[in-house]
């Protein structure tokens, strides 16, 4: 099964999940890093529990900004927070799950992948206002997928060098930025 058809299954999943709708039991984000590479994206964090929390959160970037230049991903992400104080509050231990597809060309340097990966994390919520905090986190784990080497998006397909997929195993970050929460009221 491809990695396009994985990543479609896992957000019909992510929107497919029912919990409860009460406005304090949820947070919408937005990694301000991504926002500033150009790769918009939001996210949803649902209190389950005293200290804990569901995250799902949404990658997309579909651009072509010249001939040179274009940054095309898709990056779904689920995460299970514990919090050691309050939920949304203060530190966070966490676990991500992660489907991405990333097309990534700047020159005539390109990279090219599919995967999905697994990984833990760290997170501190800083509150900056009264339904606004600031969260820098970090995740680290491993993925599963293919890389495409030899990848250049200045040739047509069929002309001069092709791309290999080489497929296994690889570290990966499964989550990194300064993300910026509103919390419901």
């Amino acid at each position: 099964m491809s990695v396009k058809i994985k990543l479609i299954v896992v957000a019909i999943l992510l929107l497919a999940t029912r919990t409860s709708a009460n406005a304090q039991r949820i947070a919408l984000t937005s990694n301000l890093l991504e926002d500033a590479l150009l790769a918009p994206n939001v996210g949803i964090d649902v209190i389950v529990a005293d200290r804990q929390s569901l995250t799902f959160d949404v990658t997309f970037a579909p651009y072509t900004l010249s001939q040179k230049f274009h940054n095309k991903r898709m990056t779904f992400r689920a995460g299970y927070k514990y919090w050691l104080n309050q939920a949304l509050y203060a530190h966070y231990i966490g676990v991500d799950a992660v489907a991405s597809s990333s097309d990534v060309q700047i020159g005539k340097a390109g990279s090219r992948d599919e995967y999905i990966g697994l990984g833990i994390g760290y997170g501190y919520s800083f509150i900056i206002g009264k339904r606004l905090n600031l969260i820098p986190c970090v995740g680290i784990g491993v993925a599963y997928g293919k890389t495409y080497e030899g990848h250049d998006h200045m040739i047509k397909p069929g002309q001069g060098v092709e791309a290999t997929a080489t497929f296994g195993f690889k570290p990966i970050l499964t989550r990194f930025g300064v993300t910026i929460q509103y919390v419901l009221r």
